[in-house]
């Protein structure tokens, strides 16, 4: 399985602009948080990308990930920072964290929730260590547009340190009522003359405006800040022509 390769999965996505992503979470921070941001939490946190500048900037940073190996190397490769970051070796669908954090963050639609019991106990634990006033912010998780309309060349080939990683994605619907999908994800990496094919299935729940707001409605303990398009906040997706990489915002009530 690819995550249990945290380098060549960091590789993969080195295409990443992390300070200017990093800063456009403070942008968010210091907008709309109601209190003051000591310690985020990130889910599906992989390698921790963010971290180290999360750190420059004056953050704690835990990250919760379900792979030992993906924490064993983001707590090597991040060991340099004072404080270190903490991680919690979690499933997202319930998780418990004993340290109270005032902004949540989850990364290019990392959010395997794929039922409405396992939504509901995902923001359980969220809101459990979220503090009140604190942000949730939800990257490329709300399906604004068509989960197929994917691009004609959807291949990403990414060379690094003498690696190469050559990256392909499919995806197909696979139970319409259920709104459930199968992500399809290889990856050829060609490593100083060495060559490792992946191939990994995932099966993910599209979650749709509509149902998502009405979700954050009934529920009572979270309010719905806004959802953008393009990490733009002069975007807003209502009367956006073109919903690029959409993101949404929630405050714990």
């Amino acid at each position: 399985m690819i995550y249990d390769y945290p380098e060549y999965y960091e590789a993969a996505f080195s295409f990443r602009d992390i300070p200017r992503e990093t800063a456009f979470l403070k942008l968010c921070i210091d907008r709309f948080s109601e209190v003051p941001v000591r310690r985020v939490l990130e889910i599906a946190c992989g390698h921790a990308p963010h971290a180290e500048e999360l750190a420059a900037l004056g953050f704690g940073y835990i990250g919760l990930d379900n792979n030992a190996r993906m924490i064993q190397y983001a707590t090597g490769r991040l060991g340099h920072i004072v404080p270190p970051p903490e991680f919690l070796k979690a499933d997202m669908r319930s998780f418990e964290c004993l340290k109270e954090v005032q902004f949540a963050y989850v990364m290019l639609g990392s959010l395997y929730l794929n039922s409405l019991e396992e939504m509901t106990s995902h923001f359980d634990s969220i809101a459990s260590c979220l503090k009140p006033g604190g942000l949730y912010f939800l990257d490329w998780c709300i399906q604004f547009t068509d989960p197929l309309e994917v691009c004609n060349n959807n291949e990403v080939v990414i060379e690094r340190e003498g690696i190469c990683t050559r990256s392909h994605f499919d995806i197909r619907l696979i139970d319409p009522v259920a709104q459930m999908y199968e992500e399809i994800w290889t990856m050829k990496v060609e490593d100083h003359g060495r060559e490792k094919d992946f191939r990994i299935t995932e099966y993910n729940r599209a979650i749709y405006p509509q149902e998502f707001r009405r979700f954050v409605q009934e529920r009572g303990d979270f309010e719905m800040v806004g959802w953008w398009s393009d990490w733009n906040l002069d975007r807003p997706v209502e009367g956006s022509s073109e919903i690029v990489r959409p993101f949404v915002l929630l405050k714990k009530a």
